[in-house]
């Protein structure tokens, strides 16, 4: 591939980038940069999903291996990496963390008017037709109320991490603290002399 192929991809990219996500103000927030066994919602797979007539016959596949890498440093170049459990990590052990897209977020492309609005007039812009458009939009849309559904929080209750109680000021139902153990403990030594 020469030199005005990669160019192509990065406009591209560029183009989809600005069209379907967007910036949060939530540290939480991450897009996924590469799929897992079996999870394909990385950003690259969108693409390659709605444009297969830009990737090829290999869409998200190993072949397209240097075509990925271009997309994805165009998504660095906007939001930066960052290596997370948050997102899915490719013939990793389960809980290894995986890479995304620092802050990022789908845009509300059918929902919020002007996430719906940015979408239309960039991919319009782009010289996308009525027909395509209305097919991003909805795939990103799905995409997006799917991800946040599971999408894993990035301190999730594990071993000397339990959950956090919902309500912390009922005593009832959180979970003995360290406090009330030593407590007793004092009691005990107290009570024995």
């Amino acid at each position: 591939k020469g030199l005005g192929e990669d160019e192509e991809i990065h406009r591209l990219a560029l183009t989809f980038f600005r069209a379907c996500t967007k910036l949060s103000g939530n540290n939480e927030d991450i897009l996924p940069q590469e799929d897992s066994e079996e999870l394909s919602m990385s950003v690259f797979a969108t693409f390659a999903r709605l444009f297969p007539e830009v990737v090829g016959e290999y869409g998200s596949g190993g072949p397209n291996k240097r075509m990925r890498l271009h997309f994805n440093q165009v998504g660095y170049s906007i939001y930066g990496k960052e290596q997370s459990r948050r997102v899915p990590a490719v013939r990793a052990k389960p809980g290894n963390p995986g890479y995304g897209f620092r802050q990022a977020r789908w845009r509300d492309t059918l929902e919020d008017a002007d996430d719906r609005k940015h979408c239309e007039t960039t991919l319009k812009e782009a010289g996308c037709d009525a027909a395509k458009i209305h097919e991003v939009m909805e795939i990103v849309q799905s995409l997006r109320q799917q991800w946040d559904s599971i999408r894993r929080p990035s301190r999730p209750a594990g071993p000397g991490r339990p959950r956090r109680p919902q309500n912390v000021d009922s005593d009832s139902t959180s979970p003995p603290s360290s406090n009330s153990k030593k407590e007793n403990v004092g009691r005990s030594k107290g009570g024995g002399g």
